[in-house]
This record gives C-alpha cells, sequence and structure tokens, in this order.
C-alpha cells in the first residue's frame, strides 16, 4: 500500500459486494485521489526517507513537501519551520541565517500581513513574473555554460532549484515569491505544473512549478511562524466536478491554501483572499478584525447591498454579516477568481433575503399559508405552470387555493382519525382498521363491523373450514 487512495481500495470493494472490478475500482480511486491531492498541494504518502539539495537562488526560505518535524539530523541550519496548524509537519525550510535583514524587536499582526501580502501578490502578478515567459526570459539572459548547468541541475531529481519571482519586506515581515524548476514526469507532490516550452522542437522537456508564497515575521532566529501558499492564475486548469461541501474540510484541515488569480481581480480582493484563506485553514482566529475589514474593502458592492437592505448601522456590521456567510464551506479554487467573486455576491443576496425573511414574514406566500417555504415550492406544481424554465402565477390566487387545498387535507386528515377511533372500538384491530380505510370511505366506519374469525376456539376438536 503506498497512497492513502489504495487503502480504500478493501472497503470500497466490500460496499460494492465485489461486483466491481478492482482494476476499475483502483483506477477511479487513484484518479479521485490524484485530483484531491491537487488541491490540497499534497500527497500523503507513507512516511520515507529522502534526499534532497536545496538551491534557493538568493532567498532565504525553501517549501518542501510534508517534512516530518525531528526527522533531519541535528544541524545549525537549515531549520525545518514547524507549521502553524500542524506542528508536527513543517512546509518550509530556512536554509540560511538571514545575511541582508535585520531581525527587528517586534512585527505587524499576522492578519495585517496577510492583507499587504496579498496587495504585493498583485503587483507582482500584474506585471507578468509569475508567467513561464518570465523564466524563460531569466534563464535566456544567463551565459551559456551557466544555462547549461542550471538545466543539468534542474533534471537532477534531487535538486529543489527555485527561481526567484519576487521578494520583499513589510513591517517586520519578510515576503517571498519562487517557482521551482522540475524535469517532466518528475513528483509534482499534489503540485501544478507547466512546461516551459511547449513546442515540438523544444531540447529539454523542462517544467515550471506553480508560484509558491512564502512569508514569515523576522523577530527571531530561525522564524518561529511561517505562512505558505500556491499561487494559481487563469491558466491553472483542474477538474471542477468534485463536490467541494464534502471535501472543503479536508482541504482546509490538511491541505495548502490556494490564492486564484486572474486580471479582472483587484488587489484587494487577491488581499481578501489571502486573510480569509488564512482564516478557513487555520493560521488566524475568527475573532481577527481585519476579517471584516478586508471583505468591506475587497467587496464594497457587496457590502453596500447589505447594508442597505439590512438597515446595518454601519459599513463594518455589514461586512461582518457577509463574513458570516463565508465562514464555510469557502472558496473552491478549482472554480477560479471568477467563481470566488460570485460566491461573495451571492452570499450577500442570502444576506439580505434572510433579513426581510425575519423583519416582513407577511409579504411571503408561505408564510401567509402558515407552511415551510421547502412545502410551499414542493406544492407550488398543483397550482402554478412553469413558463420559460419559471413560475408565472398571481401570488393571491395561488395561496387561496393552497389555503384551500391544507384545510381539506387537514379535514381528511381529523376524518379519518375519528374513523380509526370508530373501528377500534367496533372490535377492529389497529392495522386492520388501517387496511380497511385503505378500501372504503371513512363515512362507512359507522356501519363497519370485523370479520368473524374463521378459526376454532382451542380445545373445541372442530375442523377448520376450507375453501
Amino acid at each position: 500500500m503506498g497512497h492513502w487512495s489504495d487503502i480504500l481500495l478493501d472497503e470500497m470493494d466490500r460496499q460494492f459486494g465485489g461486483t466491481v472490478d478492482r482494476e476499475v475500482l483502483a483506477d477511479l480511486l487513484s484518479r479521485a485521489g490524484h485530483e484531491i491531492d491537487v488541491l490540497a498541494g499534497r500527497t500523503f504518502n507513507p512516511v520515507q526517507q529522502k534526499r534532497s539539495i536545496f538551491e534557493p537562488n538568493g532567498l532565504p526560505f525553501a517549501d518542501v513537501p510534508d517534512l516530518l518535524i525531528g526527522a533531519t539530523a541535528p544541524m545549525e541550519g537549515p531549520w525545518a519551520i514547524p507549521d502553524p496548524v500542524d506542528p508536527t509537519h513543517a512546509a518550509v525550510l530556512q536554509l540560511a541565517a538571514f545575511q541582508d535583514v535585520d531581525l527587528v524587536p517586534r512585527a505587524a499582526r499576522e492578519a495585517d500581513a496577510l492583507w499587504e501580502a496579498g496587495r504585493r501578490v498583485a503587483q507582482v502578478y500584474r506585471e507578468g513574473r509569475m508567467s513561464r515567459e518570465f523564466i524563460r526570459l531569466q534563464l535566456g539572459g544567463m551565459p551559456a555554460g551557466a544555462y547549461t548547468e542550471l538545466l543539468r541541475r534542474a533534471m537532477d531529481p534531487a535538486v529543489r532549484l527555485n527561481i526567484p519571482i519576487g521578494a520583499t519586506t513589510f513591517d517586520g515581515w519578510l515576503i517571498q515569491i519562487t517557482r521551482r524548476l522540475v524535469r517532466e514526469n518528475a513528483d509534482d507532490e499534489g503540485r501544478m505544473a507547466e512546461l516551459l516550452d511547449d513546442s515540438a522542437d523544444s531540447p529539454i522537456p523542462l517544467l515550471a512549478v506553480e508560484p509558491v508564497l512564502i512569508m514569515a515575521p523576522i523577530t527571531h532566529q530561525p522564524v518561529r511562524w511561517v505562512f505558505t501558499a500556491r499561487l494559481w492564475t487563469e491558466k491553472v486548469k483542474v477538474p471542477k466536478d468534485r463536490p467541494w461541501s464534502r471535501i472543503a474540510s479536508a482541504i482546509h484541515g490538511h491541505g495548502i491554501p490556494t490564492i486564484t488569480l486572474d486580471p479582472v481581480s483587484t488587489p484587494e480582493e487577491i488581499a481578501c483572499q489571502f486573510v480569509l484563506k488564512a482564516y478557513w485553514h487555520g493560521y488566524i482566529a475568527g475573532d481577527e478584525p481585519a476579517l471584516a475589514n478586508a471583505v468591506a474593502a475587497a467587496y464594497p458592492q457587496a457590502v453596500e447591498r447589505i447594508e442597505r437592505g439590512t438597515h446595518a448601522p454601519s459599513r463594518q456590521s455589514a461586512a461582518a454579516t457577509l463574513l458570516e456567510g463565508l465562514v464555510r464551506p469557502g472558496f473552491n479554487p478549482a472554480q477560479g477568481a471568477e467563481a470566488t467573486r460570485r460566491y461573495v455576491r451571492r452570499k450577500a443576496s442570502i444576506a439580505v433575503m434572510q433579513h426581510r425573511k425575519r423583519e416582513t414574514p407577511d409579504r411571503y406566500p408561505w408564510t401567509q399559508v402558515g407552511i415551510s417555504e421547502r412545502r410551499y415550492y414542493k406544492l407550488l406544481p398543483l397550482f402554478a405552470q412553469k413558463v420559460s424554465g419559471r413560475y408565472d402565477y398571481d401570488h393571491d390566487e395561488v395561496v387561496a387555493r393552497m389555503r384551500s387545498h391544507l384545510n381539506q387535507l387537514d379535514r381528511e386528515r381529523e376524518l379519518r382519525k375519528a374513523a380509526m377511533e370508530v373501528l377500534v372500538a367496533n372490535g377492529f384491530g389497529h392495522e386492520a382498521a388501517r387496511k380497511w380505510l385503505q378500501r372504503h370511505r371513512a363515512e362507512e366506519a359507522l356501519t363497519a363491523l370485523p370479520r368473524r374469525s374463521t378459526r376454532a376456539p382451542a380445545g373445541s376438536g372442530a375442523a377448520r373450514p376450507t375453501v
């Protein structure tokens, strides 16, 4: 057994009763497992030893696939930085002590740093530095000998060669973005990658892994808190048919946050994603004021709609209302950045609708009839027809007809209950009375009598009549 999906093979085979070909079932589980790994950014393989050579090209941090804390031999450096959410593992290594950056006594709060990191990422993205063309431009400017040596090292599966995309500081924080070069068919560790040159005459099948952001406060040596995120542009294509509501908790609990970018995204929307994803994955607490502030800054139209529709006392209060709807299950990164905006707009509409239901219940037809909204829409096809996919009807007329229908059902229910009592009083058993009412009108219960038993009394010696 290797990958976690293999462990499910016997269990799924038992659930299907052995009626499914095991090879087909194993293939389906493998594909589902790979898709979930891509969303999580991890492969969840068994514990194994692996030799890796890190080449950060001047940057202090490098991402590492699920390193167990304490698994490395004692040394002065590099240092495995425990993940704040899962301290038994490390997703980041600090490869060297800070050289050109001085330690600071105090850094900005995590949520504020995440917001600023999102704005810096938006700038890097708009400058085109996350594209493969930028990587090719960097490699093309190298001397021929150095370029050949770099390609040779990148083709070595043990070498983790990172290309710097951007690095900056903010109020005691260090923020860096890199892309790792790997050879084709290399272990992707659940990460997305693209060919640097997809032309037919490309001499070397070299890939660039998805951009990775790493940020940490430079208050200690080595650092004590670190956040890493994957950056997906609009070119990332992954399966979208996985039910996100079922796997969201697993991705948030064990996966690496994924930020989605597209040309339409504003810096505030990207920054808000950082704050929300950090909250969903457990890096910051839910009582951070920056959460509501980020939502208000990133989605002003949605917040204004809630403020206007719910008569909220302030913009902050309206943003908090919207944030309540964004708590779970969160954005599905496979749907892209546009889906994130649709998700927020939808949650704003739901917040306004729920407020109106609470404040003015009499305006809704189901409350006028005295039933739930769910039951109302189940009954609606009895009284109205769809036109072009939507119900077009007079609400007052339907309410009147539906109320009459429900009153008739109540009368029939009461009559049936009374008939059951009469039948039981006349000698029927409860099950016999129920069956009798299935074949007769309730009004006939007054004169109904149970059939005489055809079984002879015990000890009478009488024979049982035959037909």
